[in-house]
C-alpha cells in the first residue's frame, strides 16, 4: 500500500464505490482529516477489493482470524507493517500511530464483526503479549505454549522441558523467549561448513509446503545464508524461517522472501 496521493479523478471514484457500498459518509475529495477519509486516500486501493491478500473492508469473515491474536496484533501489523507482505508501516503513508489506529478502527467498524469475536481479542490482549511468534503458536490463545503447540519444531519439544524452568508444563512468554534466546546461541556457536549448510538448506527448504526452487534461490557464505525469492503467501515465508532457525551452524539469516501477491503490486 505504499501509493501516493491519488488524483482527484481516482478518489471520486474510490469514494463512489465505498459510498455504493455503504461503508462512507460524507466523504469528499478534500484533504485527508476523518479516518473514512484517510482510508479512502491510503488504504482503499488494497482493502476495498481485498487485493493482495488484505483483508476486504465489509467482509468479517476476512477479520475474524486476524482478530483471534488480539486487536492489540491488529493495530501493530498497520503501525509496523508485516514482513514478507504488502503491508508497508503506517500503509506507507505519512500518518501518525494514533490515525493509523483510528482508521484500523474504521475498517473494523465497517466490516460488522461480531461481539464476541472483539470480546475474545480484548480477553486476549489483557495478557499483554508481545512476541509475534509466540503469539502465532498459541492456538489456544490461554497465553501459554504447550507441548502440542509447539510439536512442529521438533528442537524446541526436545527441549521443552528444559525451558519450562517453573515445570508447570507449559512454556510462558518469556520462558519461550529464554528458549529462542539459547537454541539460538547454540546454533550460532557451532562451526559448521558451507557446503554442509547449503545441503542442510536445500533439505530445509524443501520440506517447507509451498517452496518452488524455480523461484526460490539461496546462497551460503561464511555461515551466513540470504534467501530471496517469490513465494504464494507469506505464510510461506514464515514455516520457512521456522525450518532455517533451526540448522545447526547458520550464524545470520536473511530470509528476503516475498508473497505473489506482493509482486503484482509492484
Amino acid at each position: 500500500m505504499n501509493i501516493p496521493p491519488h488524483p482527484q479523478g481516482f478518489l471520486r471514484i474510490v469514494t463512489a464505490l465505498l459510498m455504493a457500498a455503504g461503508l462512507a459518509g460524507a466523504i469528499t475529495p478534500a484533504t485527508a482529516a476523518t479516518p473514512a477519509e484517510r482510508y479512502t486516500q491510503f488504504c482503499a486501493m488494497c482493502h476495498l477489493p481485498g487485493v493482495h491478500g488484505a483483508p476486504k473492508v465489509g467482509r468479517h469473515d476476512d477479520w475474524l482470524p486476524r482478530l483471534k491474536p488480539g486487536l492489540n496484533m491488529v493495530y501493530r501489523n498497520a503501525v509496523e507493517g508485516m514482513p514478507n507482505t504488502a503491508m508497508l508501516a503506517r500503509g506507507g503513508a505519512d500518518l501518525s500511530e494514533a490515525e493509523v489506529r483510528a482508521v484500523v478502527d474504521f475498517m473494523l467498524a465497517a466490516s460488522a464483526l461480531p461481539a464476541s469475536a472483539l470480546r475474545n481479542a480484548a480477553r486476549y490482549d489483557r495478557f499483554g503479549l508481545s512476541d509475534r511468534d509466540f503469539i502465532r503458536r498459541d492456538t489456544s490463545r490461554d497465553g501459554f505454549l504447550s507441548r502440542s503447540e509447539v510439536s512442529a519444531d521438533p528442537l524446541l519439544l526436545k527441549n521443552f522441558s528444559r525451558f519450562d524452568s517453573n515445570r508447570d508444563g507449559r512454556l510462558s512468554e518469556t520462558e519461550y523467549r529464554n528458549a529462542e534466546t539459547a537454541l539460538e546461541r547454540e546454533r550460532i556457536a557451532a562451526n559448521v561448513d558451507d557446503a554442509t549448510l547449503t545441503a542442510a538448506v536445500k533439505q530445509a527448504l524443501a520440506a517447507v509446503r509451498g517452496i518452488d526452487f524455480e523461484y526460490v534461490k539461496f546462497d551460503v557464505s561464511g555461515g551466513e545464508l540470504t534467501v530471496k525469492g517469490i513465494v504464494g503467501h507469506a505464510e510461506v515465508a514464515v514455516r520457512a524461517q521456522d525450518a532455517l532457525k533451526r540448522i545447526t551452524g547458520l550464524k545470520r539469516i536473511s530470509n528476503n522472501l516475498v508473497s505473489g501477491d506482493q509482486i503484482s503490486w509492484d
